[in-house]
This record gives C-alpha cells, structure tokens and sequence, in this order.
C-alpha cells in the first residue's frame, strides 16, 4: 500500500538555515551582479511555454477506457474534473543544488547544513552528483520561487497542483508517465533505466561511490525529457506546488485557474503543521500509483527532513518569457 504522508522512516535529521525574506535588500559586487544576471538569463532560457486550455484533471482512466476501472484506488484522485488554465511558462528542469546555493549566497543566507558531521554526510549524498535536484522544504521552495520573481521582475511562483498535472500529461492529454513516450522503460537484460532511474541504477552508483542508495539522485536532465521539453515529472524527487492538501478539494474545486483550498486542511498530528500536496515521485515503483501523472502526495510543509522533496517553479505571464 502507498504511504502517501511520503514520510522516509530511515533519517530523522533537522535542517537548519534557508529562511528568504524577499524583501531584503542586498548589495552586490559588480562581478556578483553580472553572475546573477547571467543566472537569470540561463533560467529564463530554460522555461517552457504552456499555452493554457480546459482539460479532465484527475484519476482518467475510467474515462479514456471508455467506463473501464480506474487506475487508482486512491480516493483524492476523484472526481474527475474539468478544469481550465490560463497561459504561463515552467522550468524544464527541477531546480539543481548548485542553482539553489547559488541562491543562498545571492541573498545572503546561510548555507544548506545540518547540525552534526554525520547529517552533512547525508545532506552531501542526497546531492552528490553534479546538477542533481535541490532537497528543500515547501517554504524554502516558495521562498526560491519568490526571489527568482523579486530578481528578474518576471511573475514566478510555485506551480499550483493543476499546473503542474497540465504540463506532465502534455497539456492534459491521457497520459499515465510524464517521460518521453508515457511509459516506464528499463533494459530488459541489465535493469537499467531507459527513461527513468531504477534500483538497478541507484545501485550502482551506490557501490562506486559508498553512498546508500535510497539517497541517490540523478542529473536533473539525466533522462529524455517529455513531447513538451519537461524533464523528470514522474521522479527524481517529489514536486512541491503552491496548494494545502485537502484530499475531497476535486469535489469543490473551481473550473477556471484553481488554486486549492484557501488554508490548510489537514493537520499533522505530531508537528501541528498542516499538508502541502507533493507532486511526481521520489524512487517510483512502475507497479505502483506513486509518479503517475494524476498521483497526490502529502508533507508538512517545513518537514526538517527534505530528502526526497524538490521544485520547479512557474512564470504566470500568459506570454512566452524573452
């Protein structure tokens, strides 16, 4: 059975640092100035352009088989629903630890680390490989996503969870995978990944390198992208996107633009904070519901243990980004 709170069991680490004020002002160097330009410039580049539409969000598949079973047993899948979205622009890939240290310097906050040598060890293997995605908390998520706006004067924001389901089914179509084709793909003779990473890969990395697989996390641009350019949707780290998690919300959700509910709804009973929905998938199982396109997860939203959470942001402009 699906574990939808997403809670890792194995690592009971806290995280400190990465609060943003978007409203401090920081002074920069000449050469930091035309490093941060030159960031803004590569990340403008990387957007995608989703030109808006109306589409069935939700759990599809008693509607594409024609009245045949669901895919999903999960009940916040349903109903399906039509929704319609506006213009706007996302990032092709989810944001990389180096993009998010290059934040942190930028706006003058401390570095990602934990308290003890052997929590950095763990921080330093959930980003091991070069250009792997960040492992950050919603707030910290939010906070990026809102300096990107503050710095470049370009609307950015979280996703909302049906931005995010409208780009990984390629502007709503019946899509179950968000990869190159819609399927999960592995080489038939070694295990390997064709166009996501399974154990087998996570494995051998962890054997080159004596880091425990469970934490290994691939280049953001690793595997072939989606028919819209979109990299990795289905895994490599769950998503994080701008909605409070109520799992009845497609039942009343609005059919223009929803944004989810308008406070938290469910509250964690050990942290007393409530749950922001988690998007894709971390380490999927292709036999499971976890990186299907339509899949909704759950975290608190400043879980002090980020190790398999991730995001990309959107820009809610209904032109395409120059």
């Amino acid at each position: 059975m699906k574990q939808k709170s997403i809670i890792c069991s194995l690592f009971l680490f806290l995280l400190i640092g990465g609060c943003d004020n978007a409203s401090q002002v920081v002074n920069h160097t000449p050469q930091e100035q035309e490093e941060l330009q030159q960031y803004l410039t590569r990340i403008k580049k990387d957007l995608v352009y989703v030109k808006g539409g109306t589409f069935w969000m939700g759990d599809f598949c008693k509607k594409m088989r024609n009245g045949g079973p669901y895919c999903s047993s999960e009940k916040d899948t349903k109903p399906l629903h039509e929704v319609e979205l506006s213009s706007y622009s996302i990032s092709k890939y989810k944001v990389t630890h180096e993009d998010y240290e290059l934040y942190l310097r930028m706006a003058r906050l401390p570095k990602q680390k934990f308290k003890e040598d052997y929590e950095n060890k763990f921080l330093s293997d959930i980003t091991f490989l070069a250009n792997s995605p960040a492992m950050i908390t919603w707030s910290e998520a939010d906070n990026y996503c809102k300096w990107l706006n503050k710095k470049s004067g370009l609307p950015f924001a979280l996703p909302t969870e049906a931005q995010w389901e409208y780009v990984a089914r390629n502007r709503g179509e019946f899509v179950l995978v968000a990869t190159d084709d819609g399927t999960w793909r592995e080489n038939e003779k070694t295990g390997s990944g064709v166009n996501y990473a399974t154990d087998e890969d996570r494995r051998e990395v962890a054997n080159k390198f004596g880091i425990r697989s469970p934490l290994i996390h691939f280049p953001v641009d690793k595997y072939p992208p989606s028919s819209l350019g979109i990299y990795s949707m289905s895994e490599n780290g769950y998503e994080w996107v701008s909605d409070w998690y109520d799992p009845d919300y497609y039942s009343y959700s609005p059919l223009k633009d929803p944004q989810g509910p308008n406070k938290g709804v469910i509250k964690d009973k050990e942290t007393g904070q409530y749950w922001k929905v988690l998007r894709g998938g971390n380490n999927p199982d292709p036999s499971g519901d976890v990186g299907l396109t339509f899949f909704r997860g759950y975290k608190i939203k400043d879980n002090p243990q980020p190790a398999s959470t991730t995001v990309r942001c959107v820009v809610n402009s209904p032109d395409p980004i120059k």
